[in-house]
């Protein structure tokens, strides 16, 4: 346990929980942003953040914040172990060995943190760190030891959490002595591969601050989407309007209960929103006040100073696109505070060849896309904005534009059966012993891939599912039929990790060859590497015991620009069985 016996002093921001006396408020958040729930324009998140009263005796204390006004909760304080395994405060368990242990402790603590959602609070949040040394280093020294890869006890360990608590939602950076820039930006963005947002807690080092969100943000844009400013103990002083400067991305200051008073707090929170404008804040300490009413009253504080007339916009948060299809963006205003005023929506840039129309009047209105044979595939990000007079809000969304759903299209199918030894496909609700298609028990869904795509016209077909329809590349030749062609399509991936640098080899009948050195993405982190291109983007993928993983996985398109001037004769796929493919087609 890192939580330092040292007497707390005021140069100290979050001090320890022995120092305090109390286990802290474990607010474990939960997040369905890349599981398909609605996506919400925040004007602010109004914070609490908490320990041990959220997984200790936590019923009353869920029912509590559940219906307090606090919009956001934040869990303190996840410590990480020298060898990569999480706890909160030395008491609670969360992973060992890159598994989720926490239900050998507190049972119902990830049915509880689903529970906080059901009423205000609409993001969980862990915060990693203290003021006490040891969490920050041991981070540092574990990325520069295993990088942040898919078999990094890192990513192994925030991977368990996402699956063990689906409404995690994001990770508060609670560093008050590391500072190491490298691998904490490092870790953010792998946070950000994994689904979660991230959240630096700061009270002091702002150009520090500044630097790690901007180039977190800069390589996986929208990870960082707020900072907690401590404003009070080590922080006491702080200003969001001064010096803390993050561009589009909010400050949320905090204040502690043991300061200020309820109606101090809705006064200093309101000089701030009349300074500069902030949309939201958060109190220091849950762990207080629990159970005396005043954690109402601090989050109807805080509502009220960072209050104003306007809208909220909220939509989905991912829409999925075939080409050659439609699909559709329901978007939902929220007037605020006696708002009247007309709203009209637009749209940001969309992909090559999807044209959209926006349907509707009033409060609930359509957003209809819609993708040409040849549109653009791959993921965007697409904002809509709502403007009403000078006010703007806006929500967005990310756009998956995929292979065509269809039997019909161009080219000669490469008859794979023979060769397929992988259980990769599988209907929804199938359990299965095989393996899956990474040999974990997760596999593609047939519901979604379905039995043929058509890519840009060109029609590649499918295995059956529920029995060997993929190939787990060793190095081995594959037939193809012989004749002049121009282009050989692929679909597949990789999994444990992006696989770089792949031989694939075409031979001719004339016994010369041509090679090709392709990098392939894992199916859950897309790269776009060169000569990679989005085939299939689904909303999850299935589990051996008939579950789905609700995030979004991928299946990539590859195109080998083969000699026309020869006959075609074979292709050697690379010896990687962490390379899979799962169909091919060839051009004319």
């Amino acid at each position: 346990m890192k939580h330092s016996s040292e007497k707390w002093f005021a140069g100290n921001a979050h001090q320890p929980a022995v120092v305090r006396g109390a286990t802290f408020l474990l607010f474990l958040l939960l997040s369905l942003a890349f599981l398909g729930e609605p996506a919400t324009a925040q004007t602010g998140y109004t914070g609490i953040f908490g320990g041990g009263p959220f997984y200790k005796n936590a019923t009353n204390n869920i029912t509590e914040i559940e219906n307090s006004g606090f919009t956001e909760a934040i869990v303190w304080s996840v410590e990480v172990s020298s060898t990569g395994d999480l706890n909160f405060n030395g008491e609670f368990p969360l992973t060992s060995g890159g598994v989720y242990v926490g239900n050998q402790y507190y049972p119902n603590f990830a049915s509880d943190m689903a529970t906080l959602k059901q009423g205000t609070v609409k993001r969980v949040t862990f915060s990693i760190g203290s003021s006490n040394f040891g969490d920050w280093q041991d981070i540092t020294n574990l990325v520069n030891t295993q990088g942040t890869g898919p078999t990094s006890i890192l990513y192994k360990d925030f991977q368990a959490l996402k699956a063990a608590i689906p409404a995690l939602d994001a990770i508060d950076f609670d560093d008050e002595n590391s500072f190491n820039s490298p691998t904490t930006i490092s870790f953010g963005v792998m946070l950000g591969q994994l689904g979660y947002h991230v959240m630096p807690d700061a009270f002091d080092q702002s150009s520090y601050w500044t630097n790690v969100v901007s180039q977190i943000n800069s390589q996986l844009p929208g990870t960082v989407d707020g900072v907690h400013l401590q404003a009070y103990a080590g922080g006491s002083g702080n200003n969001p309007c001064v010096g803390w400067n993050f561009g589009t991305v909010p400050v949320f200051p905090g204040l502690w209960d043991q300061d200020d008073t309820p109606s101090q707090v809705q006064s200093i929170m309101t000089g701030w929103r009349n300074q500069c404008g902030i949309v939201g804040g958060f109190m220091w300490l849950y762990d207080d006040f629990v159970g005396n009413g005043l954690a109402a009253q601090y989050a109807s504080a805080i509502n009220n100073a960072v209050s104003s007339t306007g809208f909220t916009l909220s939509g989905p948060s991912n829409v999925f696109l075939n080409q050659s299809s439609t699909a559709n963006a329901s978007i939902t205003i929220k007037p605020l505070n006696g708002f009247n005023g007309t709203v009209t929506l637009s749209l940001s840039t969309l992909p090559k060849g999807v044209r959209a129309t926006i349907k509707g009047t009033g409060n609930k209105r359509t957003v209809v896309l819609t993708a040409g044979a040849a549109a653009s595939t791959g993921f965007t990000t697409v904002t809509v904005t709502g403007t009403s007079g000078t006010i703007k809000e806006t929500v967005a969304f990310s756009l998956a534009v995929s292979a065509g759903v269809g039997t019909t299209g161009t080219g000669t199918q490469v008859d794979l059966s023979s060769e397929f030894d992988v259980d990769g496909i599988y209907q929804d609700g199938t359990t299965y012993t095989t393996g899956g298609l990474d040999g974990q028990g997760y596999s593609y869904s047939a519901n979604l891939l379905t039995a043929s795509r058509v890519y840009n016209s060109t029609l590649l077909k499918f295995g059956a599912a529920g029995q060997p329809d993929a190939i787990g590349c060793s190095g081995q030749s594959v037939s193809l039929p012989q004749g002049q062609f121009s282009s050989l399509l692929l679909l597949g991936t990789a999994i444990e990790g992006n696989q770089a640098s792949q031989t694939l080899t075409v031979t001719y009948t004339d016994g010369t060859n041509t090679k090709f050195v392709q990098s392939f993405s894992d199916w859950f982190t897309p790269q776009k590497f060169h000569g990679e291109s989005e085939g299939v983007a689904m909303a999850y993928r299935n589990f051996d015991n008939g579950t789905k993983d609700q995030r979004t996985f991928n299946l990539y398109e590859y195109r080998l620009a083969v000699n026309k001037a020869k006959t075609v004769q074979s292709i050697t796929l690379p010896n990687n069985a962490k390379v899979l493919v799962l169909a091919a087609t060839l051009l004319p």
